[in-house]
């Protein structure tokens, strides 16, 4: 799932040794097959996560027959759509999304080994000192009552959902292309078992947040409005990656029991087959700030959406995981 093997061709690398220095492994630029041939061989990797752009260092370990472990430096094979730099490092796109995998695959003496690096970005790195999202418009981007939008921020290449709404405003009916797209091509296959979907609210910009809140500020008081809604820029909504969804079932209101209905449960079960998330789950306001919405999903594209639905963890704590 989201491994990018990319092999690229295998090429002749003389690899530094980057690990391993004063490990008590013998250094050796090519161990020689015959009487002690090579027993088997290692990959060692810095890392096995990483965040975009990050340079990860490698090395080669080989068994000989006799037991000796020897750092191999010459004569590597390696097959990765990584880049390896100048100092043979590997080096993780900078445009790539938490979720994603990279296979690094070597071949030493017809030996072969390989090592995964899963890419995550991870929260502390990616809001400045004011708590504003440095990248908003990246995928893996996160917006919480901690992580706030730029107020200025509308996200490129709105469109309007393909999908059947129940509001008229034309503003609401929007989302990022991406995530448009893959909302439309869940209704069709909620169809085909009979469900029938409605998206009820999609991209609002930060000055219709600003109202909404307001209005629930005004009509119920602040620790209501605090529960159901976001306060300006605090929205996953004005990020275009998230639609409200409803169904018949549920008056196509938002309503909790919607998570109960048989709709419900079939978008529990597979929205994140098409990159979505369940965003605040029940019993985890704490984590999230939310009460429970089985009705807001956030895209996150496939890779992401599986890996957070997979881990039974809220969007934060898989990455809180990762932290150090």
């Amino acid at each position: 799932m989201g491994i990018r093997k990319g092999i690229i061709g295998l090429c002749i690398l003389s690899l530094f040794v980057v690990t391993g220095c004063g490990n008590g492994h013998s250094e050796v630029e090519n161990p020689e097959k015959g009487e002690n041939a090579v027993e088997s061989i290692e990959l060692l990797v810095d890392k096995n996560t990483a965040g975009s752009g990050e340079v990860i260092g490698i090395s080669v370990l080989a068994t000989m027959e006799d037991g000796e472990v020897l750092i191999v430096t010459k004569e590597v094979e390696i097959a990765t759509s990584l880049t390896v730099d100048d100092e043979r490092r590997l080096v993780v796109p900078e445009d790539a999304l938490s979720g994603e995998d990279y296979a690094i695959e070597i071949e030493y003496k017809g030996i072969g080994a390989s090592e995964n690096i899963k890419v995550v970005n991870l929260l502390s790195e990616t809001i400045d000192s004011e708590g504003l999202i440095i990248e908003p418009d990246v995928l893996d981007m996160v917006v919480n009552k901690e992580r706030t939008l730029p107020a200025e921020y509308i996200p490129e290449n709105l469109v309007t959902v393909r999908v059947p709404t129940c509001l008229e405003n034309e503003e609401i009916k929007q989302m990022r292309k991406v995530a448009a797209d893959a909302l439309f091509n869940m209704f069709e296959e909620a169809k085909v078992e009979g469900l029938e979907l409605v998206a009820r609210s999609g991209y609002r910009s930060y000055k219709t947040q600003t109202a909404l809140y307001n209005g629930y500020v005004s009509r119920h008081g602040q620790d209501y409005a605090d529960k159901y809604s976001a306060l300006p820029g605090q929205s996953e909504h004005q990020s275009g990656l998230a639609m409200d969804i409803t169904a018949q079932s549920s008056g196509l209101q938002l309503e909790d029991y919607f998570g109960d209905t048989e709709e419900g449960m079939w978008v529990s079960d597979h929205a994140h087959e098409y990159g979505f998330i369940i965003r605040y789950p029940l019993g985890m306001e704490d984590i999230t700030g939310y009460l429970y919405e089985p009705w807001h999903l956030r895209y996150l594209g496939v890779d992401l959406a599986t890996e957070v639905y997979e881990s039974g963890l809220t969007l934060e704590e898989y990455f809180m995981s990762f932290e150090e």
